[in-house]
């Protein structure tokens, strides 16, 4: 959940307190103060004395736990756009679903009435940011009919609970039980009379898509102390980590979670793709941009003369990817939770909607997978592989990872985690500086987008790499994918199997065992990267296969099965070994390999800037040794 970066202004005013206290008294006088606010009404003067033994206050009750009748107010009803009571059905309403507020009256034709939207959480950290506006406050007369009836509105995604979510290991399902959900109800000021309904037990809760396993881990609070919030977590610090120095991410961020949360909640799908192809393209590039030196034209306002002036200032470069990793996890549960894709979803078939509501897949049948491909293929830079500008210059591909291996508190992970090679992949977008041309992509550790299978423990099909690998086959001179290895290891591995393992992914899905990856002819394939690399010290090729250490030339036999590459059996050799059978069907003699760089963080230790640094720099000495040989 993030924080919306607006300021709103206005309403009532209120006296900043320590503590919760309710004074309750004959008549029509109330007083309560909750999170800090005084409340005061009356019909008449209020008077307080407390000359002789002051004024004491028994425990805090919220008032809507005290003003729960009304001599004019019978009832307060939420009713769907086609007049459905909402108030006993808390299962299937959803946060972006329109929705309004009746009132029902007894002797109050005319007079006037005030209904306020309330919220109420168990979390200590969320906030209704936009819920004490003009938005969802409404007044009016109380018809003949003896009843008021609001607006149709709609519940902001961000007000929905997520740290009350719990992954389910055994059944991979995100869950979250009902009495953690927020509640919703209405205060009405009817003859300056509060009263707050519906009741506890009626009230309204809205539900919406839940986190899958890779975007819940996001949540863990920064203490480590393994609990989750909605503020405070390695989501949101990573999102906000260098505002200071590179504010593009965070606004990013925060500008898509307004303009789909906020300000166009009624929006088209075809208005919201269009919002995310701009917002996911602007992702990529800046972060590309937060990982290059650069210069950015600031504009500062002289408080005492209001005199704007213009200065150019420089920023060097930041080496980290965690930013753009968890801003697309969060930008992707933003879009997710839209009720236009929820809308649609509810009316596929029952696996389908079984796989979205209680699994957290996304429906290969649906409009919100089109819409999370394209985020993808803008905010990991699948489609925007250009290679126009290369004039003469040889032109080389180049991939990396997202973090992996991030669930500290169940899998012994770091959340802290980057992957040097998705580093490496942003400072090398665009770089003409080494001999050649290059452009990048980073790619998810992910089986499903692998082999476009969601299922837990199959898929052995086609996916990413060859749908977007395929098409540059034939314009570059060398594709290189790069992946984190094991400390102070910079290989190049020689051998790729078609075989994978039974290692989780990001998504906690696992592989059978020894199962080929996707139908082929070859039991493994071989790196064709130029042997000019070991000219740098640091970096050298990896013989390995089936975890034996063989002395350089040791190659298997053709129909030899390897249950393990030089790079084991992961993703990392899966990449491998798809890019190489491209190659091989395709473009034969075309340079292609992986390069497997150094693990720089320890199980709980955060990145090193000097370590990055000089990791990236030992990879830019590689590429133009390799590059002079191409």
């Amino acid at each position: 959940m993030r924080e919306t970066t607006k300021m709103y202004v206005g309403g009532s005013k209120t006296k900043i307190v320590r503590g919760e206290y309710t004074i309750k008294s004959d008549g029509n006088h109330s007083m309560w103060v909750t999170k800090g606010n005084i409340i005061v009404t009356a019909e008449k003067q209020i008077t307080q004395q407390g000359e002789n033994t002051g004024v004491s206050h028994g425990n805090y009750v919220p008032p809507e736990e005290i003003y729960t009748t009304h001599p004019k107010v019978e009832k307060v009803e939420f009713l769907d756009e086609n007049n459905k009571i909402l108030n006993e059905n808390t299962k299937d309403f959803f946060y972006g679903q329109k929705l309004k507020i009746k009132v029902l009256t007894s002797n109050a034709k005319g007079q006037s009435i005030y209904v306020d939207l309330q919220g109420k959480t168990k979390s200590t950290n969320q906030k209704f940011d936009i819920l004490n506006t003009k938005r969802f406050s409404w007044n009016g007369l109380v018809t003949h009919e003896e009843t008021f009836e609001t607006p149709l509105f709609v519940l902001n995604p961000n007000w929905y609970s997520d740290d009350f979510e719990e992954y389910d290991y055994a059944l991979h399902e995100t869950k979250i039980n009902e009495e953690d959900l927020n509640e919703f109800f209405a205060k009405i000021i009817l003859d300056a009379k509060n009263v707050f309904l519906p009741p506890t037990g009626n009230r309204l809760k809205p539900i919406t898509y839940k986190r899958n396993y890779e975007e819940l881990i996001g949540l863990f609070k920064i203490d480590n102390s393994g609990s989750k919030d909605l503020l405070t977590n390695y989501e949101n610090l990573y999102i906000d980590k260098y505002a200071d120095e590179n504010e593009d991410i965070k606004d990013i961020v925060d500008d898509f979670s307004e303009w789909l949360c906020e300000d166009h909640t009624e929006a088209s799908i075809e208005e919201i793709n269009a919002k995310v192809s701009e917002s996911a393209g602007k992702l990529w590039d800046y972060a590309v941009l937060q990982h290059q030196d650069h210069s950015m034209k600031l504009t500062t306002t002289n408080n005492k003369t209001g005199v704007k002036k213009e200065e150019i200032k420089g920023r060097k470069a930041i080496l980290d990817d965690r930013p753009l990793y968890w801003a697309r996890i969060a930008m992707q549960v933003i879009l997710k939770r839209q009720y236009v894709f929820i809308k649609e979803i509810k009316a596929l078939s029952q696996k389908d909607q079984e796989d979205f509501f209680k699994k957290s897949i996304i429906p290969k049948s649906s409009k919100l997978w089109k819409t999370i491909v394209l985020f993808e293929e803008k905010s990991r830079n699948y489609t925007g592989i250009d290679f126009s500008k290369a004039g003469n210059k040889k032109k080389i591909l180049i991939t990396g990872f997202d973090p992996f291996i991030l669930n500290e508190f169940e899998k012994s992970g770091n959340i802290k985690q980057s992957n040097p090679s998705g580093v490496i992949a942003e400072v090398l977008a665009n770089n003409n500086e080494l001999g050649a041309y290059i452009q990048t992509m980073v790619v998810p550790v992910r089986y499903s987008d692998f082999d476009g299978s969601q299922d837990h423990d199959k898929g052995q099909g086609k996916g990413i790499i060859e749908k977007y690998i395929t098409p540059h086959i034939l314009n570059v001179d060398m594709i290189i994918t790069v992946s984190q290895y094991l400390p102070n290891e910079n290989v190049i591995d020689m051998f790729s199997t078609s075989r994978r393992g039974g290692f989780n992914d990001n998504m906690d899905f696992m592989r059978e065992p020894g199962t080929q990856a996707l139908t082929t002819a070859y039991e493994w394939l071989q790196t064709t990267l130029p042997k000019a690399f070991e000219k740098v010290e640091g970096i050298k090729f990896n013989w390995k296969y089936n975890n034996i250490d063989n002395e350089p030339n040791t190659f298997p036999n053709e129909n030899d099965i390897l249950t393990e590459g030089s790079g084991g059996d992961y993703l990392s050799n899966e990449i491998f070994y798809r890019v190489a059978k491209i190659r091989r069907e395709n473009k034969p003699l075309l340079k292609t390999g992986h390069f497997h760089v150094e693990m720089l963080q320890n199980s709980g230790e955060d990145l090193v800037k000097i370590k990055i640094t000089n990791l990236v720099n030992l990879v830019k000495n590689g590429l133009v040794e390799a590059i002079k040989n191409l």
